[in-house]
């Protein structure tokens, strides 16, 4: 593709926001790779970069993981503005076997209502696997949904899971029909690290989406400027989906 050619893609950036141990980074990883990833070690936000194919054309996704602390910290607590003030969309998950993670999404929704053209927004109730120990019940997520007038859905990232790519896909169709917010800036440390290698995958087309194109790690400082960040000297991270 020619610079000038990429330079015209559609930009959608989208924020993934829940308390601690939530699974946001296996959901992340699960959408850009098809692939469960169980255990992760990061201490920072996380930015990925993908093209996709919608029937309008390409479009470049950015998803920034939000870091949101240890379960016993203090920093768990504090809802990302800079983070949602940057996105188009904003998923906000929660774990259905830990009420105090269903609890910070209310808190977030909360906040969504006080800003001036918040992000599009979907809930999304993670480890739906784990139903014997669930803490919180679908009707709760789907009530605290519908009062804030944004989607919902139930999913296990451990499994295969068709509504999750919905959920995503939606995010990104009504983030392209909205106005693009100008002058978005802030600051991350990110490395793909090794939760996506350079291994080749192929996935089934869900609809009007094709999810085949290239995950990238994205450059280091600035999210707006989507820059590549090379892996280690002389290389750079890609995945074909």
């Amino acid at each position: 593709m020619k610079a000038e050619d990429k330079t015209a893609i559609p930009r959608v950036r989208i924020a993934v926001i829940g308390h601690a141990d939530v699974g946001k980074s296996a959901l992340t990883v699960r959408y850009l790779t098809g692939r469960f990833i169980g255990e992760y070690r990061s201490n920072t936000d996380l930015l990925y970069n993908k093209t996709i194919t919608l029937e309008t054309g390409l479009t470049e996704v950015e998803i920034v993981d939000v870091y949101a602390g240890s379960v016993d910290g203090d920093e768990q607590n504090e809802f990302p503005m800079e983070q949602v003030l940057w996105a188009d969309a904003c998923m906000i998950v929660y774990n259905i076997t830990q009420r105090s993670s269903f609890e910070y999404a209310a808190k977030c929704l909360a906040e969504f209502k006080s800003l001036q053209n918040a992000p599009t927004a979907y809930l999304v109730g993670n480890k739906a696997d784990l139903d014997h120990l669930r803490e919180v019940h679908e009707k709760e997520g789907a009530a605290l949904a519908a009062a804030s007038s944004i989607g919902f859905c139930e999913v296990s990232v451990a499994e295969y899971t068709p509504t999750l790519y919905k959920a995503f896909e939606k995010l990104i169709i009504d983030s392209r029909a909205r106005p693009q917010k100008q002058n978005r800036k802030f600051s991350v440390s990110k490395m793909l690290g090794t939760l996506i290698g350079n291994n080749s995958y192929s996935q089934k087309s869900l609809g009007p989406i094709n999810h085949q194109g290239t995950v990238v790690p994205c450059h280091k400082g600035e999210l707006h400027k989507s820059r590549v960040l090379k892996r280690r000297q002389g290389f750079t991270a890609t995945t074909s989906l």
